[in-house]
């Protein structure tokens, strides 16, 4: 569901950010009232750069158990410079990640599948788990 469509948006707070260079920002939100979480990024105006960003919600269960996105925010660029992703749970653990590989792509899995499955820092960053 929409943050800002579920009127959720009022009393979010940042409770994780990180940013790429002075270019991006990319903040894990939560809202008290929604009890949700959602990933929402801001492109400074004078970004210069030709590449598209993507930007994801991941989540995993408390207790453990297997990641997924929630809602890919993709192609951020100059002329869409802010964007949100779907909310997710709050009783999860929780990551807003940000890359230029491509949607469901996460750039700080918990474990990397089979040899070789890095690559490097520069094609994205999450914040820390929360």
């Amino acid at each position: 569901m929409d943050p800002y469509v579920a009127g959720c948006d009022w009393d979010a707070e940042p409770i994780a950010q990180l940013n790429k260079g002075n270019d991006l920002e990319v903040q894990l939100v939560y809202s008290y009232s929604c009890n949700a979480v959602w990933a929402r990024a801001t492109l400074n105006p004078a970004y210069t750069g030709n590449e598209s960003l993507y930007v994801e919600l991941w989540s995993t269960p408390t207790g453990g158990g297997a990641q997924w996105a929630h809602g890919t925010t993709k192609y951020l660029t100059r002329d869409l410079p802010q964007a949100h992703t779907l909310m997710g749970d709050w009783q999860g653990t929780n990551k807003a990640c940000w890359n230029k590989v491509g949607a469901r792509w996460d750039p700080a899995p918990l474990h990397y599948e089979g040899a070789g499955g890095s690559m490097p820092r520069t094609t994205g960053d999450c914040t820390a788990w929360q």
